[in-house]
């Protein structure tokens, strides 16, 4: 509270000032200069009786005439409060209050007024308590005039209240008539009244010192009144209300800034915490200033404890945020690494050094994780790769030994070719390599060659320069090549390819380099290339369908991924696989019956994996459709493919789980209870039971004539 000691000497002043002067006029001085001291006073305080005195007698006669031609020791500004009042009748005689709030509006000034009272009441009660012995009182008033709190000593806030000061009272010109407190809203300034000046007569025994309090904008916020008997009135009292006022309205500021600065930072915090890329920044000695929840979620440390810590602690001496204040040099686009918890930990981001007057006093890094970067490159040229090598389910020998070579395969930048049946999961081989590989980060772009025209394949892989042929956009487009740039093409059923595209798809692998149809500029070619196929392209070379240059090109590492009825021993973890898998999808819980197991093992998969899990998901729903959890047998016999195996006189052997050969499995008894546990289910619906079945309800009546079923 600035220039708050001022206000306390003064304060000390008046509070004995009362009691100073009546000694000085009662004092029997032994020595002249006491006698000249007592004679001065004396003389002081007989004049300033005699000026109440007169304008004493000049209250009267106004309050009774109206008239102002008698009038001649009162104050402009008084005058012309007295003349308002006489003008709307204002009792000059009036005792007490009678238009005070009661109990719930007094609430409701209070909790409007509330920023008010907590900034003044520090002052006024350290007030109030200095003026102790003096009979003198401090009161709060509201912009309206209305009393929101009163300080003082017991005796005194009594004898203000048996006079009408009570909390909730208006003190405006128009019920009390003329007084500091109202002069003091009116005028806009300070203010200070004794005895008569007052135009109630039961306030002439005061004196008021009045002092109003503005907002920053120059609104009116409310008055502060000291008051005192008459005879106790002295200059000081006022200069001692206005520096208090003054030391009110700049409290009032500093709230209101302090405030301010808590809402700014706590928008700055909603912001900084808003971004989704990391934000980290230090100060001179290397302490963290500012972490947001994304990077405290990339370094595994909660932001409340890390703020404020060495950076060294929190992410390594070695980190790259240290080496750029360090040396003041900035960093973009480039991988960061971080050191928590004995643990490296890399993201990709910019850091620059925050540097003033030639100095570097901080640095700032801002950054994503390599995941995240990951993706959004990928999203950015369209295309992402989802899978990895933990999604290759399987434990068969061939497969596993298939899925070791593409792994080993997979760091290395060499092409890759993928042979395997349709169904066999070669485009999850490739996604699987690509985002083991040192190519990670970039994009996975594929094109199926045998899904576009031969015409357009060229222009699909190569990309096109505005108005290079008919129906070409005016601004060009990138190929697949440019797209994959940093990342992998796959070229999917490359077999396909057209023996002219494969002369310029052998060019580029070759010079590394191409360029787009109807452009003649040279473009780098920088990822690596996975093919995939579903022919033999041994065989294909060999009947001048492939060029041989080129399988060349491409065969450098070879993965022959097997066709599921070579690994016959993965299909019960496959479905139960799928199984969880649209258990999630579905929010139901699946399983599959070992019933169910023990037919899928007999099916021979022409589709191999694919046709596994588009079996299962169809069972599925069948299950799910009719309220079970469990896929079970005669779901799968409702299946095309593996109805018509059955009746063709498909009769693998069974491999349970346990690996025990059993005997061959008998279609007609499997029929039989299949159609026999449809209709027990359905209740003998016949229509019903036929969907379940997947066959018609013609087909149905035949086949339970055929084993003698009736519905009982």
């Amino acid at each position: 509270m600035p220039g708050f000691c001022r206000i306390i000497c003064d304060m000390v002043i008046i509070r004995n000032r009362g009691e100073t002067v009546k000694n000085m006029f009662l004092q029997k001085g032994e020595g002249k200069t006491e006698q000249f001291l007592t004679d001065k006073y004396l003389g002081e305080y007989q004049g300033f009786l005699n000026h109440l005195s007169q304008i004493k007698q000049e209250w009267e006669c106004f309050s009774a005439t109206g008239k102002t031609d008698q009038v001649k020791n009162v104050r402009p500004e008084v005058l012309s409060s007295w003349i308002r009042c006489h003008k709307v009748g204002v009792d000059p005689y009036k005792e007490g209050v009678s238009d005070a709030l009661d109990a719930k509006k007094l609430a409701a000034k209070i909790e409007e007024n509330l920023e008010l009272i907590e900034a003044a009441s520090p002052f006024l009660e350290s007030l109030a308590s200095n003026l102790a012995g003096t009979g003198f009182r401090v009161d709060l008033f509201d912009r309206d005039l209305y009393l929101l709190k009163q300080f003082g000593e017991e005796e005194a806030i009594q004898l203000a209240t048996k006079r009408g000061s009570v909390l909730g009272a208006c003190r405006n010109e128009a019920s009390n008539g003329t007084n500091a407190i109202n002069l003091a809203a009116i005028l806009g300034q300070p203010i200070q009244l004794a005895g008569p000046e007052h135009y109630n007569a039961h306030s002439h025994i005061w004196t008021c010192s009045a002092t109003p309090v503005f907002a920053e904008n120059g609104d009116l916020l409310g008055v502060i009144n000291v008051a005192g008997h008459f005879s106790k009135v002295h200059d000081h009292t006022l200069g001692m209300v206005i520096a208090l006022g003054k030391a009110i309205e700049f409290n009032l500021r500093q709230q209101r800034l302090y405030r301010q600065k808590v809402l700014a930072v706590a928008y700055m915090e909603n912001i900084v915490n808003s971004i989704t890329d990391g934000l980290v920044a230090v100060d001179e000695q290397g302490d963290i200033t500012l972490i947001n929840d994304t990077a405290g979620s990339l370094l595994d440390v909660l932001p409340e404890e890390a703020l404020h810590s060495p950076a060294g602690e929190i992410m390594g001496e070695q980190s790259t945020l240290l080496d750029v204040l360090k040396n003041g040099e900035a960093i973009s686009d480039k991988e960061l690494a971080f050191y928590r918890k004995n643990k490296r930990r890399s993201a990709i981001g910019n850091v620059v050094p925050i540097i003033n007057d030639n100095k570097v006093e901080g640095a700032l890094a801002v950054f994503r994780g390599l995941s995240r970067a990951r993706s959004l490159v990928k999203n950015v040229a369209g295309f992402n790769a989802y899978f990895t090598f933990n999604d290759l389910i399987g434990s068969g020998n061939s497969f596993v030994q298939a899925v070791n070579l593409a792994r080993q395969a997979a760091v290395l930048p060499s092409n890759m070719l993928l042979m395997g049946e349709s169904g066999t999961g070669k485009e999850l081989f490739a996604q699987a390599s690509h985002n083991a590989g040192s190519v990670s980060d970039g994009p996975f772009v594929g094109i199926n060659c045998a899904a576009i025209p031969a015409e357009l394949i060229e222009s699909e892989l190569f990309g096109y320069e505005g108005g290079a042929f008919t129906g070409a956009r005016q601004d060009g487009k990138p190929g697949k090549f440019q797209l994959a740039k940093g990342g992998t093409l796959f070229l999917d059923e490359i077999n396909s390819m057209p023996v002219t595209m494969q002369a310029k798809l052998l060019r580029v692998l070759q010079n590394r380099s191409f360029s787009r149809v109807g452009g003649v500029q040279e473009i780098p070619f920088q990822a690596r290339v996975i093919a995939a196929t579903n022919q033999d392209l041994w065989e294909e070379v060999s009947n001048g369908n492939f060029r041989e240059d080129l399988f060349y090109r491409l065969n450098v590492i070879t993965i022959e991924i097997p066709p599921l009825r070579e690994h016959r021993e993965d299909i019960a973890e496959l479905a139960r696989y799928f199984c969880e898998k649209l258990s999630e999808k579905f929010s139901f819980r699946l399983y599959i019956a070992q019933q169910a197991l023990e037919v899928l093992q007999v099916y021979h998969w022409p589709g191999n994996v694919r046709e596994l899990e588009n079996v299962i998901e169809r069972c599925a729903v069948l299950a799910y459709s009719r309220g079970s959890h469990s896929v079970e047998k005669e779901d799968l016999l409702g299946y095309p493919g593996i109805r018509q195996f059955f009746e063709q006189g498909g009769k693998p052997k069974i491999i349970r789980l346990d690996n025990r050969e059993e005997s061959p499995l008998r279609l007609e008894q499997l029929e039989k209870e299949a159609i026999e546990e449809a209709l027990m289910r359905t209740q003998g619906n016949i229509s019903r039971a036929s969907k379940e079945l997947g066959i018609t309800r013609k087909t149905l009546y035949k086949k339970m004539e055929k084993y003698t079923i009736e519905i009982s």
